[in-house]
C-alpha cells in the first residue's frame, strides 16, 4: 500500500502531463477560415511601404514608342521607380534623382531578329512632395472694374515656373506615338522625318508611320 504523499505526487505528475499535451494540441479551425500566417511587424510595414525606389515591370512600348514597328522581347523591362506611401493625401511619391540605363532587347522584324540597346531612366531617390495640378485653366479676359481702379496700371502675371519635372500644364496626348509641344500644347510625332526620308519614306503626320512616297 503507497503512502499518500506518494499518491498525491503520482496525481501531480499525471495533471502537469495532461496539460503539456492539452497546450501542444492544434487549435481547431473554424471552417471556411483560412490559417494565421506570421505577423509582420510595423516596423517591417513601415519600411516596405513608404516613398522609395521600387523595381517594377513597365512595357518598352511606353518608353520608346518610335519602337513600334519591331516585336520586341521582352516587352516589359524591370526599372527601379519611385513608388509607395506618403504620410498625407495632398503629398505624392516623386523621383528627386534618375539615372540611365542601357538594357539589350531582340528586336524582331519581318522575321529578321537582332540584339538591340535601349536607354531607360531609372529612379535613384524619391521624396513626398505636394501634388501639382496636370492642367491649368486659361486666364479670363479682364472685366472692367470700378472707377477706384482708373488710372491704375495692372501688373503682368509671370507664366507659372517649369522647374519642375512633374508640372504641366497642357493635357497628355492621347496617342503615345506622340509627344506635347510644352509652348504650343500640340501633339506631334515622336519619329523625324529624318528618319523616314533616311529609308526612302515619308512621315505621315496623322498615323506618325514611315509610308511610300506618294507620287
Amino acid at each position: 500500500m503507497r503512502a499518500p504523499g506518494e499518491t498525491l505526487h503520482l496525481l501531480l505528475a499525471t495533471a502537469l502531463q495532461l496539460i503539456g499535451c492539452a497546450a501542444k494540441a492544434p487549435q481547431p479551425q473554424t471552417k471556411g477560415t483560412p490559417p494565421l500566417g506570421e505577423v509582420m511587424q510595423w516596423m517591417e510595414v513601415y519600411n516596405r511601404s513608404f516613398c522609395q525606389p521600387k523595381e517594377m515591370l513597365v512595357p518598352v512600348s511606353e518608353e520608346h514608342p518610335a519602337e513600334v514597328e519591331h516585336l520586341l522581347a521582352p516587352s516589359c523591362v524591370p526599372l527601379r521607380r519611385c513608388a509607395g506611401c506618403c504620410a498625407d493625401e495632398g503629398l505624392q511619391c516623386v523621383p528627386t534623382r534618375m539615372h540611365m540605363v542601357v538594357m539589350e532587347v531582340m528586336k524582331t522584324r519581318y522575321l529578321h531578329s537582332h540584339l538591340g540597346q535601349l536607354a531607360f531612366v531609372e529612379h535613384s531617390a524619391c521624396e513626398c512632395r505636394p501634388k501639382t495640378n496636370s492642367k491649368v485653366n486659361p486666364e479670363r479676359p479682364g472685366r472692367p472694374k470700378g472707377k477706384n481702379s482708373i488710372g491704375h496700371k495692372h501688373k503682368k502675371k509671370r507664366p507659372p515656373e517649369r522647374d519642375s519635372p512633374h508640372l504641366f500644364s497642357c493635357p497628355p496626348c492621347s496617342d503615345k506615338r506622340k509627344r506635347q509641344d510644352p509652348q504650343t500644347c500640340q501633339c506631334r510625332c515622336r519619329r523625324r522625318s529624318q528618319h523616314c526620308r533616311d529609308q526612302g519614306l515619308e512621315l505621315n503626320e496623322h498615323s506618325c508611320r514611315c509610308e511610300k512616297l506618294r507620287r
